[in-house]
């Protein structure tokens, strides 16, 4: 399963289940107390296929592709979940909670047509989920 870690030295990198240590700057990664926060992106119009910012409490995860889905670790509580597009910052900015009774969370992301396009990030069900 592709996974995205952020370490305290601000690197943001891919991984498994597995990954135990920064590949920056060798810091093995405390995964006690963390969940996950899976996002799908779904597929959109050949115009806006660009790579979508990930945001998470405000700090930058990476970009999710067109038809993506990633798993990004988080320590349990409740955050702030953001994505843009370009330059496109409008977005509903929903706020998830992982705790050890639920320590995933699942959420698609898609574009909403209109006279200014506004990315739209909903909760949503495992089953619903393509694999990471």
């Amino acid at each position: 399963m592709k996974m995205r870690f952020r370490c305290g030295c601000g690197n943001v990198f891919n991984g498994t289940e597995q990954t135990t240590v920064c590949p920056g700057c060798g810091r093995p990664l405390d995964l006690n107390n963390c969940g996950a926060i899976q996002v799908y992106r779904m597929g959109n119009m050949v115009g806006m296929a660009v790579g979508m910012g990930i945001y998470v409490d405000e700090m930058p995860f990476g970009h999710l592709a067109n038809k993506e889905s990633v798993r990004l670790v988080v320590p349990y509580g409740t955050h702030k979940l953001h994505m843009t597009l370009s330059t496109n910052r409008n977005c509903n900015d929903p706020m998830i909670t992982i705790t050890p009774e639920a320590p995933v969370a699942f959420c698609k992301a898609h574009i909403s047509g209109g006279f200014v396009a506004k990315i739209v990030i909903e909760p949503a069900n495992p089953q619903d989920m393509p694999p990471c």
